[in-house]
C-alpha cells in the first residue's frame, strides 16, 4: 500500500454574505511523500526569498492576511498588485510538482432543501471531497489511501466533517485486504503546515473567484488545469 496525504483547507463569504452568492469552498492539494515533501521545499524557498533572514517556519503564509492586512503577517503591507504576484508564484510552484488538487463549491442554494448552517455545509463539502478523494486513489489501481489534513478549523466543523468520512466509511463496501481508500482526517493549526497553507492559497483564489472577482480568473484557470477529472470529468 502506498499512503497520500491530502492537505486541506476552506474558504467562503459565509451564509449572510452581501458579496456575491454566499458559498463555502474547500481546496486540497494532494500527493504522494516524495511529491509534498518537493513542494514544502519549495515554499520553504519562497518564503524565505520574500521575507530574507527570517525562519519559514515562524510565519505564515496566509491570503486573507496578505490581501487584507490582519494577523501580523509581514506580507500584510504589500500592495494587491505584489500579492497577486506571490499568488501566482504560489500557483506556479503547485503546478510544477507531481500533486493533484480539488476543489469544492458549496453555495446556499445547493443546500436550499435543507436547513442550512455552517456545519451542514462543511460536512456536505467534506462528503463531495472525500468521494472525490476515493474514486481518485480507487482510479490509480497500485493500492494508494489518502490521509486527510485539515486546518484547525472551529469545532462545529471538525465534527461535521469527521461526520463526513465515517458515513463514507459506512456507505463503502468490505474493502479487499482490509484497506479503505480514505482512511482519516486529522487537524493541525495552518502555522505549523506549509503544505496547508497552500491550500488555504488555492482555496481563497477559488472563493474569489466564485464571487466574482475577475483579478482571480487567471489563477483560477490554472488551478482548474491542475485539478483532478474522473474520466475527463472534474471530480
Amino acid at each position: 500500500m502506498t499512503e497520500w496525504v491530502a492537505y486541506i483547507d476552506e474558504s467562503g463569504s459565509g451564509l449572510k454574505s452581501e458579496k456575491g452568492p454566499n458559498r463555502f469552498v474547500l481546496a486540497c492539494v494532494a500527493g504522494s511523500t516524495d511529491a509534498l515533501g518537493e513542494l514544502e521545499e519549495k515554499i520553504r524557498r519562497l518564503k524565505l526569498d520574500l521575507v530574507p533572514g527570517a525562519d519559514p517556519a515562524k510565519w505564515e503564509l496566509h491570503a486573507g492576511d496578505m490581501f487584507h492586512g490582519r494577523g501580523g503577517s509581514p506580507l500584510g503591507s504589500m500592495s494587491t498588485q505584489q500579492n497577486m504576484r506571490v499568488m501566482r508564484q504560489i500557483i506556479d510552484i503547485v503546478c510544477g510538482c507531481n500533486v493533484v488538487l480539488f476543489n469544492i463549491i458549496v453555495t446556499g442554494a445547493r443546500m436550499r432543501r435543507k436547513r442550512v448552517t455552517d456545519a451542514k455545509i462543511a460536512e456536505h463539502a467534506t462528503s463531495l471531497l472525500v468521494e472525490r478523494l476515493g474514486r481518485f486513489a480507487a482510479e490509480r489501481g497500485d493500492g494508494v489511501t489518502l490521509r486527510m489534513v485539515s486546518d484547525n478549523v472551529v469545532e462545529r466543523n471538525r465534527l461535521a466533517m469527521r461526520r463526513a468520512l465515517v458515513r463514507w466509511k459506512a456507505r463503502q463496501p468490505a474493502p479487499l485486504g482490509g484497506n479503505l481508500q480514505v482512511t482519516e482526517i486529522a487537524f493541525m493549526d495552518s502555522r505549523s503546515s506549509a503544505l496547508v497553507q497552500v491550500a488555504d492559497a488555492i482555496a481563497y483564489i477559488i472563493n474569489r473567484h466564485a464571487g466574482g472577482d475577475a483579478l482571480f480568473d487567471e489563477l483560477f484557470g490554472l488551478v482548474e488545469s491542475k485539478a483532478w477529472r474522473h474520466h475527463g470529468r472534474e471530480g
